[in-house]
């Protein structure tokens, strides 16, 4: 999905158009009440840097999503990611690999079931031997 050209909420996601710009200190995205004069919606924002912030010059705050009084803010459009399911795509690769490993250690559903039923099938029919008299006793 290609990131969307319009003024967005870093949290949310919805579209900031009736927003007056500049942006203000105190602004609010007007769905989920989050702070959006914040490091998360600058466009000197970056995950891969060690501040988070590509201005050198800058003092970013340690909490990136409060709002803040860097004076080289610019809000970025398009700062929403969609993250759900991210964690939870992340946590079955982990669980289909991990499992994948094992898959050789043990044998298969159907093998383990073929392996137990003839015994459990062996216990029952002893049980029933040993209460009614054995294999060889008829009631006819």
């Amino acid at each position: 999905m290609a990131p969307s050209r319009a003024l967005q909420c870093w949290n949310c996601g919805v579209e900031l158009t009736d927003l007056p710009l500049p942006v203000s200190r105190q602004a609010a995205c007007p769905d989920c009440f989050e702070e959006l004069h914040c490091c998360r919606m600058c466009s000197h924002y970056r995950e891969d840097v060690t501040s988070r912030c590509d201005e050198d010059r800058a003092e970013p705050p340690t909490v990136k999503e409060n709002a803040n009084f860097c004076d080289w803010y610019r809000p970025l459009l398009g700062a929403y990611e969609d993250r759900r399911g991210e964690e939870a795509r992340d946590a079955r690769a982990h669980l289909d690999a991990l499992f994948a490993e094992n898959a050789g250690d043990e044998p298969e559903a159907e093998e383990v079931a073929q392996t137990h039923a003839p015994d459990k099938a062996d216990e029952a029919r002893s049980k029933l031997d040993a209460l009614f008299g054995g294999e060889n006793s008829n009631h006819d």
